[in-house]
């Protein structure tokens, strides 16, 4: 028995593409010098811009972008009737040519998708490259917040090359403005990107003295208003319209008025906790916002009833425990009284007379009880006094509690008015 042992050589040619890639850097190439000493233009277009993030207290926003890059390297090139390759078009490690620096001038952080060896370069036969660097930035954008929640931010992100000044490299953009598109251009559940706009904007450094080529993308961005209506705005209108209500409903009792008052006072806390929530969102500026602004002036409502509240709180508890008589303009003003019930009061007045008068008439024919007859007499006298003392605080109470209850409808009234009054002005 023996073992054959059958060696297989293989030989593998080389593919078109090693071919073209050993012929195109045959000539001395150095990634790290710019291949030409003219200017070098460097085309750039939006691919990808999606809103991850925005940090409104930091006033940063955060986004996931693809910016395509296009530049002319005389260098590289070839003669499509000389090699053996049909496509006009070939991938070549970005490792192996040089890069124009373009970076986000104005980026605070930024994580490539791609390492530097995963990175591709298209290399046309006439020398044109083009690639993309995708990456997630963050970028400031300051904040103008005085319309929250309905307003509208404009973000700057800066484009343009580090190392090289304009006279060496020039950026312009292939297009002036980007509409929204569905997983290329979009905002995220809180914002809504409107456009993009590019403007040239280059940069002089005044400690070089030179001019650097640049170009800004203004991102224009909604705020979608409905969670921060739904959240604050519309609660803290319902928690002042129920507050109204609680404080000025007729029929009220003075434990029922002091009960009001401190009900008041919880719901004014619960309406301060929501400015405290809206000065967290926001960052600390000389303004509050529209919304803040609409809160305050809820508080300022909420305050004026509760003080309007203890007012007739204090009237109720003076007059009951005094006893005192309404004044004649006040029940006029108030209870819109007028001269029909006087005459109803002075006939009372004239009856009770009468009725005296009758007393003592029969009282007269008495008089042969003369001890019996004056007892019974002042006691008559002062039981209708007493009747009509007490018919007289009965009679002050009940046109003060009507006072009273007219106090609460009209302030009712006047308090919900003012507080959709302030609501129509801040709602948009």
């Amino acid at each position: 028995m023996f073992f054959c042992s059958i060696l297989v050589l293989a030989v593998v040619e080389p593919s078109n593409t090693s071919k073209l890639l050993d012929q195109i850097f045959n000539v001395h190439y150095d990634v790290t010098m710019k291949p030409t000493d003219n200017l070098t233009v460097v085309t750039v277009t939006p691919n990808t811009f999606i809103l991850l993030a925005m940090d409104q207290q930091a006033e940063t926003i955060q986004f996931s972008q693809e910016f395509l890059l296009k530049w002319f390297d005389p260098l590289l090139h070839w003669n499509p009737q000389d090699v053996d390759y049909e496509r006009d078009w070939v991938k070549v490690p970005a490792t192996k040519v040089w890069l124009p620096d373009i970076i986000f001038t104005n980026a605070i952080e930024m994580s490539e998708l791609l390492s530097e060896d995963q990175q591709m370069v298209d290399l046309h036969y006439d020398g044109q490259m083009r690639t993309s660097r995708p990456a997630v930035n963050k970028s400031p954008c300051p904040l103008q917040i005085a319309d929250f929640p309905y307003d509208v931010q404009h973000c700057n992100v800066t484009i343009g090359p580090w190392n090289f000044d304009r006279d060496a490299i020039q950026v312009q953009s292939s297009t002036l403005l980007v509409l929204p598109e569905k997983n290329r251009f979009e905002g995220n559940s809180e914002w809504e990107l409107i456009d993009i706009r590019e403007f040239r904007s280059d940069n002089y450094d005044v400690i070089m003295k030179v001019w650097f080529s640049e170009i800004t993308y203004t991102v224009t961005l909604k705020r979608k208003p409905v969670y921060y209506v739904l959240v604050i705005q519309a609660p803290t209108f319902i928690l002042s319209a129920l507050t109204v209500f609680g404080l000025f409903t007729p029929n009220s009792s003075e434990d029922e008025r002091r009960t009001k008052v401190e009900m008041s006072l919880n719901m004014f806390a619960a309406i301060s906790m929501m400015l405290q929530l809206v000065s967290d969102m926001m960052p600390k500026a000389s303004r509050l916002p529209l919304l803040g602004n609409y809160i305050v002036a809820q508080v300022f409502v909420v305050t004026a009833a509760t003080i309007a509240s203890i007012l007739v709180h204090t009237i109720h508890h003076h007059v009951y425990t005094r006893a005192i008589a309404p004044p004649k303009w006040l029940r006029n003003l108030i209870l819109f009284e007028c001269c029909g019930k006087n005459k109803r009061r002075v006939a009372e007045s004239r009856a009770e007379t009468a009725r005296s008068q009758d007393i003592t008439q029969i009282s007269a024919e008495l008089r042969v009880f003369e001890p019996v007859r004056e007892a019974l007499l002042q006691t008559a006298i002062f039981v209708r006094d007493t009747i009509a003392k007490m018919s007289r605080i009965q009679e002050n109470q009940h046109i003060w509690m009507r006072i009273l209850d007219r106090c609460d409808l009209l302030l009712l009234v006047a308090f919900q008015v003012a507080n959709i009054i302030v609501t129509a002005i801040y709602w948009k």
